[in-house]
């Protein structure tokens, strides 16, 4: 379960980093500021939260199903994350916002759900090894 842990933590902290740097490069290269939805500490903990999260169930699935638990959790994992994508679409931002930044805000947002998701699986190979 450290393992885990340590696993999550780590994609957490670096998918964080990830976003942070994706948010900072269209605030202030493109000025796309979205700082009104969102912050970086926001940013933070969805990140943290959500690798924790795929961490803790990637141990429990695979003490459910040890010849399974890999194959299901990364189908629930991807499926996660692409109903995920849902929300930044549903989301309803402030009148006062540009109708270019409204199209602008779901690209934006639903690219950053990759960016936990990209990392975990990029981490897994130096926590887990590859039984086959």
């Amino acid at each position: 379960m450290q393992k885990n842990i340590f696993h999550g933590i780590l994609t957490g902290i670096l998918s964080g980093v990830g976003c942070y740097f994706f948010y900072y490069i269209l605030k202030e290269e493109f000025m796309y500021d979205f700082s009104k939805i969102i912050s970086p500490i926001n940013i933070f903990g969805a990140t943290m939260f959500s690798s924790l999260v795929a961490s803790i169930g990637y141990y429990f699935l695979l003490k459910f199903s040890a010849k399974y638990g890999d194959r299901i959790f990364n189908s629930l994992f991807g499926i996660f994350v692409l109903i995920s994508l849902v929300f930044p679409m549903l989301h309803k931002l402030p009148l006062e916002f540009d109708e270019y930044l409204t199209v602008i805000f779901p690209t934006y947002a639903m690219t950053m759900h990759f960016i936990p998701f990209l990392f975990w699986f990029m981490l897994k190979p130096f926590f887990f090894k590859d039984e086959k």
